[in-house]
């Protein structure tokens, strides 16, 4: 191949499972939570696990031609868009010319991974040389905004797991694409930096850039690395780094790192949603049922609602410390928050729900439709096709079921249901036809609910974009209101109906 020409293979497919997961983990060390951790990943603006980048940057790699006799000298990698387990991305590699070549992963027409690598002469290690145990972090550290300022250094020592990292290094195919241990470990490192030590727990890997200056794949040294913040970028949190690595005293590699120091979002202060909404007896005897209560929005109207001295019965499916977190702070309202855990899209769950509601409270006074599934962009194309079906039908299941089961109830004390619709539908947002088809399907089965209940009182709500986890991001919460003031305006109108106008509230009956 001469130094102007480039070949292109046909495209590849990769998927990511629970096991390459669990394998970077041991050899890297990082445990950071938005990987590791069901729980804590559902509250992200992600809904799910993040695939780790580094591990991305590992399969794009390994499908590099062979290169005999040379070694990867530079790197460079955006980390466009989050990875998920169970996904298929397509592979596409450009080989620039011998000593460079570029990779992309997609989902569909979207890019989630850039990187370009160029390589030099030389041979590299098939293994590991090195078997020294690292103590490592057994939890992410967790620094606050003001402690991350310009100038802030760390310093230490690192080593993967020899025999992790030999098994990435197989399944992946590296060594022969010149691609050896040490480099492997480097990318384990920066990952383990940005993930556990700065940003630490709150991480979120941008790009990085890295020149491997020397060879010291022969050395069972471990790596000595050193990181420092070079700049703060408050206004949406980004952080940029410059890491250097060295083995046995010889400058192995250096480079720069940008990660995001995601903002993560807590309950709303109570004197904050009393200030908006106020206190008073008038809803003390009346119980609500709210779908999607632990958090967000739901949370913020359950809040609103114990206020005014109603019983709110509210349902969550795997936030089980903020429910009986807001159980707890609301014991001093009027009214009370009753942890429901179950599925709103699941018929047994709704039965049984049903006959607890009648047999414990013997009435039902106010629906309220908000739970809905993690959200992922997506567009229109055959890699998304089926996705956007499934959340279509996951997200009317969580209304159509709670309307089936509980809205005869309302309409027996001639109550309310409230349907909770967006403010996309009116405004599309290009990633999001499965939302906007979602939502769009909600309101008609609230249409349809007003037509077959005619003494349940049923509004479809539209809010505008909220501050929740499903727009937190560094773009994304800007201009974002807050879900405590939305939530005030609506149970406001709850309260007088039809004297207090709010914005995006449609009365269908």
């Amino acid at each position: 191949m001469n130094a102007d020409a480039m070949t292109t293979a046909a495209p590849a497919s990769v998927r990511f499972d629970e096991s390459d997961l669990d394998l970077f983990a041991a050899a890297s060390h990082d445990v950071n939570p938005l990987h590791r951790s069901a729980a804590y990943a559902r509250r992200t603006a992600f809904g799910e696990r993040v695939v780790f980048g580094a591990l991305g940057t590992l399969r794009a790699l390994g499908h590099l031609r062979p290169r005999p006799g040379q070694a990867l000298s530079k790197l460079s990698v955006e980390f466009v868009g989050p990875m998920f387990v169970g996904v298929g991305y397509v592979v596409d590699v450009a080989e620039l010319s011998p000593e460079r070549a570029k990779v992309k992963l997609r989902d569909g027409r979207r890019v989630v991974l850039r990187l370009t690598a160029h390589f030099r002469s030389g041979e590299v290690a098939a293994t590991p040389a090195w078997t020294e145990s690292f103590a490592a972090r057994a939890e992410s550290a967790d620094h606050a905004d003001d402690a991350l300022v310009a100038g802030l250094a760390l310093h230490g020592r690192y080593a993967a797991r020899s025999a992790a990292l030999a098994t990435l290094m197989v399944r992946h195919a590296l060594a022969a694409r010149g691609v050896g241990p040490r480099h492997v470990e480097t990318l384990l490192l920066a990952s383990y930096l940005v993930g556990m030590e700065l940003p630490g727990r709150r991480a979120l890997f941008s790009d990085l850039a890295m020149d491997f200056d020397a060879d010291v794949s022969a050395s069972a040294a471990p790596l000595e690395w050193s990181l420092r913040l070079d700049a703060m970028h408050a206004e949406f949190g980004m952080l940029s780094l410059s890491l250097a690595t060295s083995v046995a005293g010889v400058l192995s590699a250096r480079g720069k790192l940008t990660a995001f120091a995601r903002q993560e979002l807590s309950p709303a202060p109570m004197d904050a949603v009393e200030a908006a909404v106020g206190r008073s007896d008038r809803l003390r005897g009346q119980v609500a049922l709210v779908t999607g209560a632990s958090r967000g929005l739901g949370a913020a109207i359950a809040h609103a609602l114990a206020l005014h001295g109603c019983t709110v019965i509210g349902t969550y499916l795997s936030s089980v410390s903020e429910a009986h977190a807001l159980a707890a702070r609301l014991t001093g309202t009027p009214g009370r928050f009753v942890p429901l855990h179950g599925d709103a899209g699941d018929p047994v769950w709704a039965a049984a729900a049903r006959a607890m509601i009648v047999a414990e409270h013997g009435r039902l006074d106010l629906l309220v439709c908000n739970a809905c599934p993690a959200l992922r962009p997506l567009w229109l194309e055959p890699a998304s096709a089926l996705r956007i079906t499934e959340h279509v039908a996951r997200s009317v299941a969580m209304v159509a079921v709670p309307l089936s089961y509980f809205l005869d109830l309302v309409a027996a004390q001639r109550g309310t249901a409230v349907v909770m619709s967006s403010s996309a539908v009116l405004d599309p947002p290009a990633e999001w036809p499965h939302y906007v088809a979602a939502k769009c399907a909600v309101e008609a089965l609230a249409r349809v609910a007003a037509a077959e209940q005619p003494a349940a009182r049923v509004r479809v709500v539209r809010p505008p974009k909220l501050l929740t986890e499903l727009v937190n991001t560094p773009l994304g919460r800007q201009d974002a209101l807050a879900p405590e003031e939305y939530a005030a305006r609506l149970v406001r109108r709850l309260l007088d109906p039809g004297e207090i106008p709010v914005d995006g509230v449609m009365d269908l009956g």
